[in-house]
């Protein structure tokens, strides 16, 4: 263990944050090893036990840290956007949570883990606040006309956020399966294009 290290508590927490992540994408939870990620981290195994308290303790971290981009970014959309207009604050959000899953690989490598582990414990605290005021601005949007009153605004969270997870996860499945002739250069943006149009037209009021 490294003079610096020791007398870094950050760059020490972040040294076993970056090994915890390698171990976790590849072996899952269950299978990681606490010893493992101390020798890859360069560090001594009590220190993640110091930090963190436990293994699970770090898995929280580790599933907190790559999180927490995504959920600035959507709490400072609801704190700007003109609330007034909900379906195009859906439609942003969607936008959001596709180009982050996009740009982080390693967030839907932790998703497919905690669904093969069954780990619900997903930033809890944080997750449940985004579903609130999603939820909220839905259910305003449905008493004011603006979307269909039928359908249930968690039903609609779950919809979006299935769509832009599965995507990420299988995208192989549709470039191997599907007839690929005459598909746009930018695969992603055009399946984020169809997205919109399939869940926010068939929002519409009847």
């Amino acid at each position: 263990m490294s003079v610096q290290r020791v007398r870094d508590p950050e760059a020490t927490k972040k040294a076993l944050l970056d090994a915890a992540e390698k171990e976790f994408l590849e072996k899952g939870f269950g299978k990681s090893a606490m010893s493992q990620i101390a020798r890859r981290a360069g560090i001594t195994k009590s220190l993640i036990h110091h930090y963190f308290g436990s293994k699970q303790g770090l898995w929280e971290e580790v599933k907190a840290r790559r999180f927490e981009e995504y959920y600035q970014k959507q709490m400072e959309m609801f704190d700007q956007y003109d609330l007034s207009n909900r379906l195009e604050l859906l439609r942003e959000s969607v936008a959001v949570y596709f180009r982050f899953l996009k740009k982080n690989p390693e967030m839907i490598r932790i998703l497919v883990w905690m669904y093969l582990e069954r780990d619900q414990e997903m930033c809890l605290e944080k997750d449940k606040k985004l579903v609130e005021i999603g939820g909220a601005a839905l259910e305003k949007a449905q008493r004011d006309g603006h979307i269909r009153k039928d359908i249930d605004p968690r039903f609609i969270l779950f919809t979006f956020i299935g769509l832009c997870q599965h995507w990420f996860q299988d995208k192989e499945h549709f470039l191997s399966d599907f007839a690929s002739e005459g598909l746009p250069e930018d695969l992603d943006e055009a399946y984020l294009d169809a997205v919109n149009k399939i869940l926010l037209e068939g929002l519409l009021p009847r």
